[in-house]
């Protein structure tokens, strides 16, 4: 933990505030080179894998949760879920002055999203707080979005392509969208779901996540 930290080199070069720095570095912790680390843990708390930022690489962990919040759990109003730390700090990077995180929490999932550890990280936090995703424009991230949704509500829904559709098989019915009109929204109006889940992107479609953003 570098809950005393105030700065990381590489996080300073991406021009990330101290301030921001400040808010992740209970997760955050440098290497010998340089690279930042973040640890990602089982449901037993054993570390299984880590997500590394260097200058030219990002490694997604590729299992595993991380899950933290500046403010005691029973003070979180806002929950912010990605499969990745990065996105995440360069989101409050972008909103830090118009959005107050003083009472948000954080959970990031790793490339391989698991419906238990999910459930689990939310659990750490009052219910009826504000859920957001933080996936990204890509189809994944939008299919992501909505895996989310679902496993919320406890259930499961399958998705798959099939002629550039994308296929939602879900409480033995199919259902049928073009990849372009796909999103939250329009799946969950068009199962008949109430939307429960906010989904937070960048305005420019062109981006497909914040992190992007110290590259434009």
């Amino acid at each position: 933990m570098n809950t005393d930290r105030e700065r990381f080199e590489l996080l300073e070069s991406l021009w990330v505030s101290r301030e921001v720095q400040q808010l992740f570095s209970e997760v955050l912790r440098e290497d010998e080179k340089g690279r930042l680390i973040a640890d990602y843990l089982n449901e037993h708390g054993d570390v299984v894998d880590h997500e590394v930022l260097a200058v030219l690489k990002h490694k997604l962990s590729s299992r595993g949760i991380l899950y933290f919040s500046p403010a005691e759990p029973v003070n979180v109003r806002t929950l912010y879920i990605s499969n990745g730390l990065m996105p995440l700090i360069f989101l409050v990077q972008r909103k830090m002055g118009r959005v107050n995180f003083d009472y948000a929490a954080f959970l990031a999932m790793g490339a391989k999203m698991e419906k238990r550890l999910l459930l689990k990280g939310v659990e750490q936090f009052p219910k009826g707080e504000k859920i957001y995703t933080v996936f990204g424009h890509s189809l994944l991230g939008r299919v992501r979005d909505c895996k989310v949704q679902h496993w919320l509500k406890g259930e499961d829904c399958l998705f798959t392509i099939a002629d550039n559709r994308i296929v939602a098989s879900f409480k033995g019915k199919n259902y049928c969208m073009p990849v372009g009109e796909f999103s939250l929204r329009n799946h969950c109006r068009q199962v008949g779901q109430r939307q429960t889940v906010s989904t937070c992107k960048p305005f420019d479609k062109n981006i497909d996540n914040f992190y992007l953003f110290c590259y434009f």
